[in-house]
């Protein structure tokens, strides 16, 4: 649900898939944030109401893992940490590019300076995501119950999906081509491979909770 609503939000109100360049000026972002005021501040708002309903996903991931096997109880908690900051890398980027809309007149340089951090922020602070992947396909690979709370191949998908989100690494040194902003690796990977994580993810806690049931 967080995802679906905050897609809804960001892409289709907002208008913010793809991204603008990290390759445009000042006063293109500008332009970009003036012309379109009014539904950039009602799709973030969207957006902004969407993101902390991750939080209940990654408290029942934690609760899950420490049930099925109490062992790892560390992970658990490093995943829960770590979606937290998820969440927050996710929340905060918005909060910034709201800013930048509630007042589209001021300087260009300072709308460019909100926009770059924001998306800084959301694309190449990957380091905590990627850390929550590798700790849930560590507890696929170590769980060794009888009823595993996730196959083993679940891990190999997480683990995959961490090395997708190393993507958004470059970033920081390029502005065009597949790892910028609106690059096919750095966004438009990262974009399907979150979407599936959450789709399968949770798809594998409704039969978790069924056969407890």
């Amino acid at each position: 649900m967080s995802l679906v609503v905050f897609v809804v939000g960001f892409w289709f109100i907002a208008g913010l898939v793809p991204p603008p360049s990290a390759s445009d000026g000042a006063l293109r972002i500008a332009a970009f944030y003036r012309e379109n005021a009014s539904q950039l501040r009602a799709g973030l708002l969207v957006a902004m109401i969407a993101s902390p309903l991750l939080v209940p996903f990654i408290v029942l991931l934690t609760l899950q893992i420490k049930r099925s096997a109490p062992q790892l109880a560390p992970l658990a908690y490093i995943q829960l940490v770590c979606g937290a900051v998820l969440m927050l890398a996710i929340l905060l980027p918005v909060v910034l590019m709201a800013v930048a809309a509630f007042r589209p007149e001021r300087a260009p340089g300072l709308t460019q300076l909100l926009n770059d951090s924001a998306f800084t922020l959301l694309l190449w602070a990957f380091s905590p995501a990627t850390l929550e992947f590798v700790a849930l396909a560590l507890v696929a690979f170590l769980d060794r119950g009888e009823q595993p709370l996730f196959p083993r191949w679940i891990g190999y998908f997480d683990l995959t999906v961490a090395i997708v989100f190393v993507a958004g690494a470059p970033t920081l040194f390029v502005k065009t081509g597949p790892f910028g902003w609106d690059g096919a690796l750095a966004f438009w990977a990262v974009l399907v491979a979150f979407g599936l994580w959450i789709g399968i993810t949770f798809t594998m806690m409704l039969r978790v909770i069924e056969r407890e049931a």
